[in-house]
């Protein structure tokens, strides 16, 4: 589990040649962090049930880091399976088409996670210590990273999609990690302004 690794050991497990994990698992371990930072800048600014809002969505945001990893695992397999007869590249598309929509899920968690954090984002940022801000505007920039990995992922996803239902779902996805980034971006920008006075 990615959770259980050393900073170290994950960074060389990424940076090798398997196909996992990737850019969904690093996008969860973004949002891991950032809530982390806000959990502190909570504590910081005496706002503790803040601080325990972002710890309990640091732990999901970890859980979901291997839940990606996981599933981009199986659409990894399905593309491995045999394709010499007409009846195996049937079951081979079947079990594509099932993965890319499990596959899905986990980024689908992580644009709904990271409109969570940015909640606690804007309650944290209304009535901050200021010797915390540049970890708030860290902190919220680690979720805008988280965004636009989510972004990515579910863009990928949509492509070779061919159930319309899940499209249409992949599509609304995309469209709310883009109002999301777009919060994410005025945050950063309120949060800059207010370190500068």
């Amino acid at each position: 589990m990615i959770r259980d690794e050393s900073i170290e050991g994950y960074v060389e497990r990424l940076a090798s040649g398997e196909p996992t994990p990737g850019g969904g698992a690093t996008g969860a371990l973004l949002l891991a962090q950032g809530v982390g930072l806000l959990a502190m800048a909570a504590r910081f600014s005496d706002h503790e049930e803040l601080a325990k809002r972002a710890a309990t969505l640091a732990s999901r945001a970890l859980a979901l880091s291997d839940d990606d990893e996981q599933a981009f695992a199986r659409v990894s397999e399905a593309f491995g399976l045999p394709k010499e007869t007409d009846a195996d590249r049937q079951e081979r598309s079947r079990r594509i088409q099932e993965a890319i929509r499990a596959a899905a899920v986990p980024p689908r968690d992580l644009v709904e996670a990271s409109g969570d954090a940015l909640r606690i984002a804007e309650d944290v940022l209304a009535d901050c210590n200021a010797n915390v801000l540049s970890d708030v505007g860290a902190g919220i920039g680690c979720v805008r990273g988280t965004l636009v990995a989510a972004a990515v992922t579910l863009e990928t996803d949509l492509a070779p999609l061919q159930d319309e239902d899940a499209s249409a779902q992949v599509s609304t996805d995309i469209r709310e990690a883009d109002r999301l980034t777009g919060l994410a971006d005025d945050l950063i920008g309120r949060t800059r302004q207010r370190i500068r006075g």
